[in-house]
């Protein structure tokens, strides 16, 4: 079952389940689904997302498993839409939620 995020000023994001659950992992509000994040919380939860994913991204710069040489889309890459809800939601204080 995917999950979809939600705020007044901006498109519905939705993700697929794993990659959906790893992104609320990083935002750091909670992984029920469904879920909420005030508005007063939004621009928190970017910081949390984007931080987490550069630390994602150093992380597998360290790594040399051969497994993970396979081409796939970067993390990084697949958190620019929910990144870009977080970013409209803060500067027009909406809150965001997901179902």
């Amino acid at each position: 079952m995917p999950i979809t995020f939600t705020t007044k000023t901006y498109a519905d994001i939705t993700m697929l389940n794993d990659i959906g659950e790893t992104m609320l992992e990083m935002i750091g509000f909670g992984n029920l689904v469904p879920g909420a994040i005030a508005e007063q919380d939004v621009h928190q939860a970017f910081a949390n997302l984007e931080r987490n994913l550069v630390d994602e991204n150093a992380k597998k710069k360290l790594s040399t498993d051969e497994d993970e040489k396979q081409p796939s889309v970067e993390l990084s890459t697949r958190a620019i839409p929910l990144l870009e809800l977080l970013k409209s939601a803060s500067s027009n204080q909406n809150a965001v939620s997901w179902k």
